[in-house]
């Protein structure tokens, strides 16, 4: 099991050396990239709640309303 840094030398010693040459500046402004987003991602203020909170919809809206009829069903309990 190789690591990803050495997956990386692998496929990049596979590289001709005129295909190697035409992919730095591309690779160089990829990975600048990547490392500044790692570092906002790290100093940014997280927001409470996440953009995804609550997007998906319940099944039933109010459980907390129904808890004695929920209880009553589940535990076998008579009215």
């Amino acid at each position: 099991m190789s690591t990803p840094r050495d997956e990386l030398h692998a496929l990049i010693d596979e590289l001709p050396d005129e295909a190697a040459a035409e992919l730095v500046p591309d690779m160089r402004e990829i990975l600048k990239h990547r490392l500044e987003m790692r570092r906002r991602r790290a100093t940014e203020p997280r927001p409470w709640p996440p953009s995804w909170f609550g997007a998906g919809a319940g099944s039933r809206p109010d459980t907390a309303r129904r808890s004695e009829e929920i209880l009553r069903d589940e535990l076998g309990r008579p009215e």
